[in-house]
């Protein structure tokens, strides 16, 4: 098989790329590296066999000349979060949507049959219902949510008018070592306060609830949305475990404390504007209909980010 990839630069997409060369495929990876690094996967044994080109998403060109006998795309590339969504918001509409829709172009034109598009539990905005199903209406608090709710139609039109089979996976609260890792988040910043011997900052009163889901299951339900037959036009909520975050907190200074021997404690900052209260993921339709099952436990994703940081 032959998979375009574009983000293969970035934490997800990496970690992508190199599950699909490990599988023996062919991959074309497009990224601007303005949030990406190649380097990843430059360094990695399997990683040097993908094609790692240095571009734009908005160029139609070059998509249609680098993807030429693809059999699938995976388009994971974008602006991501809200802060720099709200920091750059026309890049963030251009390369988010314009980006898509160039993105859906290349896969017109060169007789693609297979997209999918990574997207985001932040399409939902506050839920009306708990836990969410994939027909919650979408009501995003947010510009990046806003993005990707576009990016989701347009991705739709494409199979609603040439037959592309599309697949939009709504990914919940990405965590854990994937090719390498990414701090910003919550659990790995928790993690990297604690080690480092800072306060673990928690937003707000810590009763925020959120779908926590590792890397590598997200990668996991990627393939499967690439290759399980009859889901086009199909939203898949991509999801894990619900926690709040003074139980992340809590669970992260139990197993450093175990590693390490160090106690870290937690301190309250202000809350966040623009953020859901509470949240969690029903996962019944992407496990029935893409047959997904999580690897990954939060507490086995904490004791491994834990590893791979006193290990730097």
């Amino acid at each position: 098989m032959k998979v375009g990839v574009t983000g293969g630069a970035g934490y997800i997409g990496s970690t992508l790329v190199l599950k699909l060369l490990e599988r023996g495929d062919e991959v074309v990876s497009v990224d601007n590296q303005m949030i990406g690094d190649y380097s990843h996967l430059a360094e990695h044994p399997v990683g040097k066999n993908a094609e790692r080109v240095i571009g734009d998403i908005r160029d139609l060109d070059l998509l249609a000349k680098k993807w030429e006998g693809c059999d699938a795309i995976a388009h994971l590339a974008a602006l991501p979060g809200l802060v720099l969504c709200n920091e750059k918001p026309e890049e963030a509409v251009s390369v988010n949507v314009y980006g898509t829709y160039q993105v859906m172009e290349a896969a017109r034109k060169l007789d693609i049959n297979r997209v999918v598009f990574c997207s985001s539990a932040a399409t939902y905005g506050v839920p009306q219902k708990m836990p969410v199903t994939e027909d919650h209406p979408q009501r995003p608090l947010n510009l990046y949510g806003v993005t990707k709710v576009s990016g989701e139609q347009v991705i739709d039109t494409y199979y609603d008018n040439y037959g592309i089979e599309t697949v939009n996976l709504r990914f919940g609260n990405i965590y854990g070592v994937g090719l390498y890792t990414r701090w910003g988040t919550v659990i790995p910043k928790f993690v990297n306060q604690a080690i480092g011997g800072e306060k673990i900052t928690v937003y707000g009163d810590g009763e925020y609830s959120r779908d926590f889901v590792h890397v590598q299951d997200i990668t996991k339900a990627m393939m499967l949305g690439m290759t399980v037959p009859g889901v086009g036009g199909e939203a898949f909520n991509v999801g894990g475990e619900t926690l709040t975050i003074n139980e992340i907190a809590a669970m992260t200074m139990e197993e450093v404390k175990k590693a390490t021997g160090d106690e870290a404690e937690a301190i309250n900052t202000p809350p966040r504007k623009g953020e859901t209260k509470k949240f969690s993921y029903d996962l019944t339709k992407i496990r029935s209909k893409l047959g997904f099952e999580n690897d990954w436990t939060v507490r086995d994703g904490i004791k491994q980010l834990i590893e791979y940081r006193l290990k730097e």
